[in-house]
């Protein structure tokens, strides 16, 4: 062999990258043997992956390809790189290609299943993970990865089945206590999978998803003082949250006299209703001398109206001569709070209404209702009920029924039926139509949150496996007075929660005194 691609070679498998690779560059020049040209492309494209320089990469691999198509090892690296940068469909061709010429290629099966469960192909998935466990059983990648897809098809007792047998692989495998505890949370066995998450903890300290899946159990819980703490990790968490980014220090605990704080926004319209009375809290304790608040223009009518003493402002403002700034839902945890200090019996929000008035026909109640919330939160599909639903509700006609949708709106045909989108541009043209209903009915939604905020009663429906806030099993909320929770059971069956509102709604429509059994604490 070619004395300077030997040293190159050696230097590369001594983990001198950028020697090794200045010594292949140079090689590319010189008259080498077919077989010394192909070493010569294919190591040097694994340093060019290795440091991103993917175009280039996939150039001296498609040359050492053509100097040998039966180099499967080159055909796998090639579908690696692809697959790294989400090019899904060419990954699965050079995977195929890797299999062709080696049949029993255990990690080209294993990466083939990772391609086409993002392609969302998942029976073949399942085949390629089922492949390679069948050519080494106790392969622990293959498991892990075949639970995960049990997992994703909603298999969960088999994806626990699964994560057992990698643990008993491997006892040190963190990630499968915390993607078991994943599947455990699934099938409502909360104490397991906490459990699980710790576990994870215990192997592996600075596990941010467990230490945020952690978290979302305890809130679940109640227990808000240590949730809220680990609550913080949801910014290194794999996720879609992420952490507002200023040009200041972050809040921690620092004094606040004599000082500004900007609060940024966080995550969706309803956390940030149900979170912006924790600023006066913020005020009341650490008595700053000015507090700036970064919210979308949806909020900001409603909000001006309630908070005099805060100043709001559009998330790109440039703002001076302000000391600290700090997130919205980190406020539970700087102040310390359990959970009887979120209970409010007063309502929290209040504003200026304006001249739209809804046609109040002759109906004995008038009912609000939203049943979509937005696709892209990754939970929605859980949460979101198809409108067929609500026509049982329809049903009983000496109610009106005002859909507060302003996306993914149905064209109801009931007569007792109103589309209220053409009044909405913000969250105060909605809250003035919720303070003319006597009652709302929605999924875990921002309308929830309002609906609280504003005391006005309001029923929500909630998936078997609810939002941290709404805690297990109870039917009322401490978050707000005037909520009423129902829950799906363990077969997720949404019929049998509508059939409970429906019943209820008769038993009130045969009584006189509607706000009566419409309270709370009074209801059915």
């Amino acid at each position: 062999m070619n004395k300077k691609l030997s040293l190159a070679i050696s230097l590369h498998q001594d983990r001198n990258l950028q020697e090794a690779k200045a010594l292949y560059k140079k090689l590319l020049s010189e008259n080498l043997t077919l077989n010394e040209s192909e070493i010569l492309y294919t190591n040097y494209a694994n340093i060019l992956f290795l440091q991103n320089s993917y175009d280039l990469a996939i150039t001296f691999y498609t040359k050492a390809i053509e100097i040998n198509p039966q180099a499967f090892k080159t055909f796998f690296n090639l579908g690696v790189l692809y697959l790294n940068i989400s090019e899904y469909l060419k990954a699965k061709e050079n995977f195929l290609e890797a299999i062709k010429i080696k049949e029993d290629y255990l990690n080209a099966y294993i990466n083939l299943g990772v391609c086409y469960k993002k392609l969302k192909k998942y029976n073949l998935s399942l085949k390629c993970y089922e492949k390679a466990i069948f050519y080494k059983t106790d392969d622990i990648d293959a498991r892990y990865n075949k639970a995960n897809l049990l997992h994703t098809l909603e298999k969960y007792k088999d994806a626990i089945r699964q994560f057992d047998i990698v643990l008993s692989l491997d006892k040190s495998n963190y990630k499968a206590y915390y993607s078991k505890g994943l599947s455990l949370l699934a099938l409502g066995k909360y104490s397991q999978a906490l459990f699980h998450y710790e576990k994870a903890i215990e192997l592996k300290e600075d596990y941010a998803d467990a230490h945020f899946a952690k978290s979302n159990i305890l809130l679940l819980y109640g227990d808000y003082k240590e949730g809220f703490k680990e609550y913080d990790y949801r910014w290194e968490a794999k996720n879609e949250l992420k952490k507002a980014s200023y040009n200041l220090p972050f809040y921690n605990n620092e004094d606040l006299n004599n000082k500004t704080i900007l609060i940024a926004q966080e995550q969706g319209f309803g956390d940030n209703i149900q979170f912006i009375r924790f600023i006066n809290y913020l005020k009341v304790k650490k008595n700053p001398k000015k507090i700036y608040f970064a919210v979308n223009n949806e909020l900001r009518t409603l909000f001006e109206d309630s908070f005099y003493d805060i100043e709001f402002v559009s998330n790109n403002q440039t703002l001076y001569n302000v000391d600290y700034y700090t997130s919205l839902m980190c406020l539970p945890k700087i102040l310390n709070l359990d959970l009887e200090d979120v209970k409010i019996k007063t309502p929290y929000l209040t504003f200026k209404a304006n001249k739209k008035k809804i046609k109040k026909q002759n109906f004995k109640l008038h009912i609000g209702f939203f049943y979509q919330g937005n696709k892209k939160y990754k939970n929605d599909k859980n949460r979101s009920i198809d409108a067929v639903y609500f026509h049982q509700l329809f049903s009983l006609k000496e109610v009106a029924f005002y859909s507060l949708q302003i996306e993914n709106v149905e064209n109801f045909k009931a007569s007792n039926v109103y589309d209220c989108s053409k009044s909405i541009k913000d969250f105060k043209d909605t809250a003035n139509i919720i303070s003319q209903l006597d009652l709302v009915i929605t999924i875990d939604s921002s309308i929830a949150h309002l609906c609280g905020a504003l005391g006005k009663n309001c029923w929500v429906l909630l998936p078997f496996i609810p939002d941290w806030r709404w805690m297990i099993e109870r039917s009322d909320t401490v978050w707000y007075d005037s909520l009423k929770l129902y829950r799906q059971k363990k077969d997720k069956n949404w019929q049998i929660v509508f059939d409970k509102v429906f019943k209820d709604l008769n038993f009130i429509l045969e009584k006189k005194d509607k706000k009566f059994l419409l309270n709370k604490k009074n209801t059915i």
